[in-house]
């Protein structure tokens, strides 16, 4: 089994009750007429499991939607087309019968039908247009199905196809196409982002059987950016890897270049099929805690909690709101997070910055009436060309509910030196001259402790 014990599955039989009330009338009916279709084409008693998979692609219809490719590409507009509009019996069902026989293969037979519907069976990965890719791929990855055994593992078939897809395929992180892309759309494309290449994987891999997820970071915990990745499920372990650049079990997700800072994950998704969104895998990967903060403000809104990246809080994930506390689960440990409330596009400080601690403790930066002089040394921990230059112009802020100047000045030397600073409080500094790379710290035992 490669269940992930977060999730809950549902078997869907009746699909009156999941046509979305938003639905158009022509929608409804065609939803019911497809429905109609397939129940006729797995009617026979030795079909009952491929009716079943029929009702769970179908449960997940009505959230399926993509890009109209062909505005994309000439005008470059974002037109919202739901999937329900372009596929049709045949397409779902040419999807189930290829992923029956990946189901086949030696290394996925043991998979539950929940594996296989979750994991195997998804006629998409993200939001891209749907295409008719699962011929195409069995049979451009039937070397694959030639050269394996009873014995071969699912990381082995990783290695070949990931060997495969980098003799055509290139990670360009200043590139990707303007929205998720099919398998075939990435074979023309040939080139794309790490969330490219996550998505693009995704597509050989399940076709021959392999039980492989995209999980993302929508924002790393102590740096600007996010990152993508793909994992498998063997053996009952999640192994995380970076296709088609480094293969299960050598893919470093806290590490990027020699030398560099730790990447943290504050909040860990995984794209999910039947909600055409991403699902919190969070507490899959590393140690979490929940937090519960009780609203001081009257404003009513949407609970977020927030990451710096660099110059603004980002959103990572939302709360909900219990007897007049926002709680989040599954918080990432030695993270700083800001709890906010956001309404009408807007968004407000809920409470004090804090971090978890490793041992499972809440940290609060709350600045204090007591005050100390601070020694600055550097803006950013990632290299030498964040330090304090003399010549310089710097300014140094404080966290009160928003940012407070506490001064400007020219740097005389290598250390800038601020007085009358509060202690316990999350600091700023920014070099007003040049850089982009700037951090949150704090000040505590003579030096800079970042965040």
């Amino acid at each position: 089994m490669c269940s992930s014990p977060l999730r809950v599955f549902l078997y869907v039989f009746s699909l009156a009750f999941i046509v979305p009330s938003q639905a158009s009338g022509q929608d409804t009916k065609v939803f019911l007429e497809l429905e109609k279709q397939l129940q006729e084409r797995y009617s026979l008693p030795r079909d009952s499991l491929r009716l079943k998979a029929a009702m769970y692609l179908m449960a997940g219809l009505p959230n399926q939607w993509h890009y109209d490719p062909l505005v994309l590409e000439t005008t470059g507009g974002r037109v919202r087309v739901m999937d329900i509009n372009i596929i049709d019996a045949e397409y779902l069902a040419e999807n189930i019968d290829y992923a029956f026989r990946a189901w086949e293969l030696p290394w996925a037979k043991d998979l539950s039908f929940e594996d296989f519907c979750q994991y195997l069976l998804p006629y998409k990965m993200g939001n891209e247009a749907p295409e008719r890719w699962r011929a195409a791929v069995w049979e451009e990855y039937s070397w694959v199905l030639e050269r394996a055994n009873e014995k071969t593992s699912p990381s082995e078939i990783c290695r070949w196809v990931d060997a495969s897809v980098r003799q055509w395929y290139t990670i360009h992180l200043g590139y990707n196409y303007p929205s998720d892309a099919g398998y075939l759309k990435a074979k023309e494309v040939k080139e794309g982002s790490c969330q490219g290449a996550s998505l693009m994987i995704l597509y050989p891999l399940r076709a021959l059987g392999v039980c492989a997820v995209y999980d993302y970071v929508p924002q790393w915990g102590n740096r600007s950016d996010r990152h993508s990745w793909d994992a498998l499920y063997e053996d009952g372990r999640l192994i995380s890897f970076n296709a088609p650049e480094t293969d299960p079990g050598k893919h470093k997700l806290e590490f990027i270049g020699m030398g560099r800072m730790l990447r943290k994950r504050p909040k860990i998704f995984r794209k999910d099929y039947m909600s055409a969104s991403s699902i919190d895998v969070t507490a899959e990967y590393i140690p979490t805690a929940d937090i519960s903060i009780r609203r001081w403000v009257k404003h009513l809104g949407k609970a977020e909690m927030m990451i710096f990246d660099n110059a603004n809080w980002r959103s990572v994930c939302e709360g909900s709101w219990k007897g007049g506390y926002a709680e989040f689960k599954d918080m990432a440990r030695g993270v700083a997070f800001l709890p906010a409330i956001t309404d009408k596009g807007m968004s407000r400080a809920l409470w004090w910055p804090l971090v978890i601690e490793r041992n499972g403790r809440l940290k609060v930066f709350r600045p204090r009436l007591r005050r100390h002089t601070v020694r600055l040394t550097a803006k950013y921990p990632e290299d030498k060309s964040n330090a304090i230059f003399p010549g310089e112009h710097y300014e140094l802020f404080v966290w009160k509910g928003h940012w407070v100047s506490l001064g400007m000045q020219e740097a005389k030397d290598t250390v800038l030196t601020y007085r009358r600073v509060p202690v316990g409080a999350l600091l700023w500094l920014r070099n007003l001259d040049k850089g982009v790379q700037e951090r949150i710290f704090t000040f505590e035992k003579g030096r800079q402790i970042w965040y």
